[in-house]
């Protein structure tokens, strides 16, 4: 992805971005203020966009640019809701097939929980050290479904998107890394009667906000609002005024480690996310 232009306006960015997508045109906003925006685009199609580009300059306020934000926000047509629910899973399975088997995982093991607590906690919880596959497992553990919820909601959000910029690979070497990173953290800082995958979303959130600010052409960014929210509900946890218990230093780990992989990765291309095809969608 080649830098092309800043805006001093983040919406007219996301809506020129938005716009040459309803083109068929690979271009991305990366939001740093609400004030400044960056604007890239794949180097084959650089020619053309620009040339987009200098009209929307010209005439920012035209009815085409509204109309296509419109027709992107649009649902897909379909011939039943049943058959708009399969292409949707479909497309996520193909897109970020990673993201969606943590996704199961953790919602059969809340499943395990629910049936047989006891079996389910003795089995995952970092309670003896010896058993390797402990330093990871706590993250599947989930203690309420407001957890469960909140956890892969973010997961969702990030992991997918993660998947779909670096690739399957990098992001089980990043939730795999982070996760003994934070389970450590917080076994050794407080006792091993944790659970949940907010380590790894910390982590997730770390890479996003570092990767943000050191190589926005991989695509991956997070607004200053969803940072502050991070950042904030992770002092609150540490000065004990929320009405939850949290694994504080599992999300302080997670963090720090999902920043390192950010540095370690401040070179490293981001690629378009496959597009779906009707073809892959058939049966």
């Amino acid at each position: 992805m080649h830098k092309f232009a800043e805006l001093n306006s983040a919406q007219a960015a996301q809506l020129f971005a938005g716009y040459c997508v309803a083109l068929g045109l690979d271009v991305s906003a990366v939001v740093l203020r609400a004030d400044l925006a960056e604007l890239y685009a794949a180097e084959q199609q650089l020619a053309q966009v620009e040339q987009e580009f200098a009209q929307f300059l010209q005439q920012p306020g035209h009815s085409r640019y509204q109309a296509a934000a419109w027709q992107l926000s649009q649902p897909v047509k379909a011939g039943s809701d049943t058959a708009l629910v399969q292409f949707d899973m479909r497309r996520v399975w193909q897109q970020a097939p990673l993201t969606v088997l943590l996704f199961v995982l953790c919602l059969l093991v809340y499943g395990w929980q629910q049936l047989d607590w006891r079996s389910s906690s003795g089995w995952l919880q970092l309670t003896n050290p010896a058993e390797l596959w402990r330093w990871f497992t706590p993250m599947l553990l989930h203690f309420s479904l407001t957890h469960l919820v909140f956890n892969l909601a973010w997961w969702c959000y990030l992991g997918s998107r993660f998947e779909q910029r670096l690739g399957a690979g990098l992001l089980l070497n990043l939730t795999l890394s982070v996760a003994l990173i934070s389970n450590a953290a917080q076994y050794f800082m407080v006792n091993p009667h944790f659970g949940g995958l907010s380590g790894v979303v910390y982590g997730l959130f770390g890479y996003f906000w570092i990767a943000g600010r050191l190589n926005p052409a991989q695509g991956l960014h997070i607004s200053s609002g969803l940072i502050g929210f991070m950042l904030l509900w992770l002092m609150l946890g540490f000065f004990d005024v929320l009405w939850v218990s949290m694994a504080n230093w599992a999300h302080l780990g997670g963090l720090l480690a999902g920043m390192a992989w950010a540095w370690l990765l401040r070179n490293r291309p981001g690629h378009k996310p496959r597009e779906i095809s009707a073809t892959d969608t058939d049966t």
